[in-house]
């Protein structure tokens, strides 16, 4: 029997995830992969151990810049281009840092996947936010040039977008290429999810696009694609002008990460059988999701990437987000309020599941969704 909740608050991650392990509820409102899941998918937890890594490469550093010329068919410097850094946040914070100062404005889309207000104001800029627009979260691009002005210096894209899985196609990075022409903005790409895609997916990556990554800071990671969360590791692409600059601020205020696991990762990663296994899973696991819901009250977000899946519940109850996984942990479900993700905590009636766990929990977790 699920405890009762309603005398605890819910106002943040950390009460979030109190409240859901007070309960006994199901989490499913962690932000990354599980291990155990993709463990149960590919039948032993050694499996990645026992599939071998080839040690045909000098550094991290060069496996890394050979994955990328294998998949994107981008040629880049070890040396000069390419870093890896403790997570993603920090990967992005250093972009950040690196890139604006006194009087500018960032452009962050909402939801957002990691909050930048803070590091945005400590520069002593402005961030100035922009929804997806809704039901597909896309971004409307004639938003974006209303909202370009003298002052915007940065641009901070997610694709694929961790909570939303959409991802951005040809003829978004077209038209965004079509936007900056001229300008003196710079980019922050977040590709750390783009080892997750589905098989339907049409997505395309800035690796694509030369000119663009004359001015990205591309965002990927190495632990992610296999649910490596002992390991925090992810890796940061520019051109050398932009590389040597993020470099310095980097050394100033961070380490770098576990040596070993880097090479064990980056190694890992050239390995296609291996990248294509959580994928595999997530895909799977999401077109469950879409079936089993199908006549329930609750709408399952098109997407076609990525491990968090948007549920909306409208046609179940008009109340806040909030007020929805508090009801919903009551009832043995603990999932995340999307308005946790937008600087003024607007709600748009969704909760976010993380679908990577072990199928026993997802097909309980949906039997309970659909019995309300």
């Amino acid at each position: 029997m699920v405890n009762k909740t309603t005398e605890l608050s819910l106002s943040d991650f950390n009460s979030l995830s109190q409240l859901i392990a007070t309960s006994g509820a199901i989490d499913l409102s962690k932000l990354v992969p599980s291990q155990e899941g993709l463990q149960e998918y590919i039948g032993t937890k050694d499996k990645l151990n026992e599939m071998g890594v080839k040690n045909e490469f000098q550094s991290p550093h060069e496996a890394l810049a050979s994955y990328i010329n294998r998949k994107y068919f981008r040629g880049v410097n070890p040396a000069k281009e390419l870093t890896l850094i403790n997570g993603i946040k920090q990967a992005i914070f250093l972009a950040v840092v690196s890139s604006i100062g006194d009087g500018d404005s960032v452009i962050v889309f909402e939801p957002y996947t990691t909050d930048l207000k803070t590091v945005v104001e400590l520069c002593g800029a402005r961030p100035v936010y922009i929804p997806l627009k809704e039901p597909d979260f896309r971004i409307d691009w004639s938003e974006v040039q209303r909202a370009i002005n003298a002052t915007t210096k940065l641009m901070i894209i997610s694709s694929p977008h961790l909570l939303t899985g959409q991802t951005l196609l040809p003829e978004d990075l077209e038209e965004l290429q079509r936007l900056i022409n001229g300008t003196k903005i710079k980019l922050v790409i977040n590709e750390s999810l783009s080892e997750m895609a589905y098989s339907t997916s049409t997505g395309a990556s800035v690796n694509f696009y030369p000119k663009l990554c004359q001015i990205t800071y591309r965002i990927g990671s190495l632990n992610l694609p296999f649910a490596h969360n002992d390991s925090n590791i992810a890796y940061c692409i520019a051109p050398e002008k932009l590389m040597a600059h993020y470099i310095a601020i980097k050394h100033a205020i961070a380490d770098d990460p576990d040596f070993n696991s880097s090479v064990y990762l980056s190694h890992l990663i050239n390995n296609d059988e291996q990248t294509k296994m959580l994928p595999s899973l997530l895909e799977r696991n999401y077109n469950l999701v879409v079936a089993r819901l199908k006549d329930s009250k609750f709408k399952v977000s098109n997407q076609t990437a990525g491990y968090m899946v948007l549920l909306d519940y409208k046609d179940y109850d008009d109340i806040k987000d909030v007020e929805m996984a508090k009801r919903l942990i009551e009832k043995g479900v603990g999932l995340m309020p999307l308005s946790f993700f937008s600087h003024d905590r607007q709600c748009r009636r969704m909760l976010g599941m993380n679908i990577s766990i072990k199928s026993s929990l997802l097909e309980e977790t949906l039997n309970r969704l659909t019995n309300l």
